[in-house]
């Protein structure tokens, strides 16, 4: 009787809302549906409310901390961990005991926008999402996510909480930013579906973030509560439009984030992740979605300053999410949780509804079978040599020439004099090797406008900006003494200019004195050797614009130069000698 008039109730609610998800993404056969049922009616209500929670495990901390986890598997019954910081061996050693001690098996996430890079040590970074929306091919991000997968795959990983679906539309956002594809929704949702389905091939759980859209705020919801200043009809056409398509695409997981959202929320102390209007009202009913609703994490100064641990905890199931991430008090959020459920304040329907979503989840991901891990060789693994090839290939055709007047790329003439200045940071030396490798480039350091006569001499001036690509987050914009050096060079010169930053360092930057400019997007080795191959002309520049950068530099610019045979560099791979061509 009871499934009877669920199933009554979801009829009801697909005929009021005919835009509700028609599938659910979590659905595997029935013999999942049977193994969820069993797992669900074996726990006891403290073990069901406990799989509400991920909590956060580190490798890089003492035995107390171990001993805390071990404590919230076996007394709290937690849903899962999120690891963080960032030895790969070790973590697969505590994946293997953690596992070994839960009832039920553990769901553990990363956040690994740009592959496991983003958390542990010595692995080898994917290209950022600013990058990837550069890309022509969307094949090329769908390869990112596999492999991405393959690397979770490896350490006992199930659920990354990725991609980052932001539209980022102000250049002064400080914690999207590069993190996003760009600031078309369109480009937006294209490559976060191709780099979702790139997970799912290797049954790896992605979750579109940050919902309903972190991209049009100056603000850091690490620290305070951003507001979002779109009335709902904006919001809709450009930040929540690709959440939609990943939603209709099958996304299995949203992350919320912890925003100010008018146009959803009027209350301005209640942050989206804690809103009922934003996630049971909006996101579960108006737009239909039926996968995994997980907050932001709950440590986090947008939400931490406003209410305490496990209040925060208990409102943001109250608000309908399905996962409660980076709990700081799970034992205290359990409680207020039960006692809401036995005061009859929170039906068990509704807990039924996100441990039964959790338990679905852990079936698709293989972890009805649990196998223990092996350490052996991680590191080969984790820096495959296809991952290493893919990256170059990435970086090859992000490359992004958005001015080329006479044709200047790609320089033809090997015998003129051409002189290499570089701007910023002395990390150039990728870039000068591979000029040189076309044509004798000699090094010319121009400390400040007064020695632009060192230049005199020369036929062509190539100049790079070099910014710090130490981490997604550092500044993009030149030095007041780079632009005046680059104003400054010879008016009867050849000049051409490769960014080695965000494709924002071009937004203050007058361009006029210059012939040609390349985008790089990343200071990374690959990054140089692609701009040293597109001048040249060994390679093709194909790459597009992924945001608007001013009144004359549009997403979706990129003028196509093309090679003219000569000798490029590419990793073996990406020309079929690699050593898997050789051992078939």
């Amino acid at each position: 009787m009871k499934r009877l008039l669920k199933g009554i109730i979801l009829t009801i609610i697909l005929t009021i809302n005919p835009k509700a998800q028609t599938f659910d993404p979590l659905y595997k056969d029935s013999i999942q549906l049977k193994w969820v049922d069993e797992k669900y009616n074996s726990m006891t209500l403290e073990e069901k409310v406990g799989q509400l929670f991920i909590v956060a495990a580190y490798t890089n901390k003492d035995s107390i901390h171990e001993n805390d986890i071990l404590k919230l598997i076996q007394q709290e019954k937690i849903g899962g961990l999120i690891f963080m910081q960032d030895q790969a061996v070790k973590q697969i050693e505590l994946t293997n005991k953690f596992q070994s001690i839960s009832k039920i098996p553990l769901l553990i996430g990363v956040d690994g926008e740009w592959g496991l890079a983003m958390r542990l040590k010595n692995v080898e970074r994917f290209p950022w999402n600013m990058t990837l929306g550069a890309l022509r091919d969307n094949e090329l991000v769908y390869r990112v996510g596999k492999q991405i997968g393959i690397q979770a795959n490896r350490v006992g990983i199930q659920f990354n909480f990725a991609p980052s679906v932001d539209v980022n539309v102000n250049p002064n956002n400080p914690i999207i930013g590069n993190r996003s594809f760009g600031s078309n929704p369109d480009r937006v949702a294209e490559k976060g579906i191709a780099y979702m389905n790139g997970m799912k091939s290797q049954n790896v759980l992605s979750s579109a973030k940050h919902f309903p859209g972190h991209g049009n705020t100056d603000q850091d919801s690490h620290k305070v509560l951003p507001l979002i200043p779109d009335n709902k009809q904006d919001l809709e056409k450009y930040h929540i439009a690709p959440f939609k398509k990943m939603i209709a695409a099958g996304v299995q997981s949203v992350m919320v984030a912890h925003l100010n959202v008018p146009a959803l929320e009027p209350d301005p102390k209640t942050p989206s992740t804690l809103s009922k209007k934003i996630i049971t009202d909006y996101l579960k009913g108006e737009l239909g979605f039926r996968g995994i609703v997980i907050t932001d994490a709950l440590n986090m100064d947008g939400v931490a300053k406003m209410f305490a641990p496990g209040e925060v905890d208990y409102r943001a199931f109250v608000a309908g999410n399905d996962i409660l991430l980076f709990s700081q008090n799970v034992k205290l959020g359990k409680q207020k949780i039960i006692e809401a459920i036995n005061k009859g304040e929170i039906s068990e329907v509704r807990l039924e509804e996100s441990v039964k979503k959790i338990l679905k989840a852990k079936y698709i991901t293989g972890l009805n079978d649990f196998k223990p891990l092996n350490p052996t060789n991680v590191f080969d693994d984790l820096n495959s040599p296809e991952n290493l090839a893919l990256t170059t290939k990435i970086f090859e055709k992000a490359t992004t020439v958005v001015k080329n007047n006479d044709k200047t790329l790609p320089i033809k003439k090997v015998n003129q004099k051409i002189a290499f200045v570089p701007l910023e940071q002395t990390d150039y030396d990728q870039f000068l090797t591979h000029l040189q490798k076309y044509a004798n480039v000699e090094l010319v350091n121009v400390k400040d406008p007064s020695q632009i006569n060192l230049l005199n001499e020369y036929d062509v001036v190539i100049t790079g900006a070099f910014l710090s690509n130490e981490t997604v987050y550092k500044p993009y914009k030149l030095s007041a003494n780079s632009k005046a050096i680059l104003s400054a060079l010879p008016k009867d010169k050849k000049k051409i200019l490769s960014l080695f930053t965000s494709p924002y360092g071009l937004k203050d930057l007058d361009l006029s004195n210059l012939d040609a400019v390349t985008v790089q997007y990343q200071n990374t080795k690959d990054a140089q050797t692609a701009a040293a191959q597109v001048i040249f002309g060994a390679i093709d520049s194909e790459g597009t614009l992924p945001v608007d950068i001013n009144a004359n530099l549009k997403e979706g610019q990129g003028i196509v130069t093309k090679h003219i045979k000569r000798l490029g560099f590419t990793a073996p791979e990406n020309v079929g000698l690699g050593k898997k061509n050789f051992q078939k």
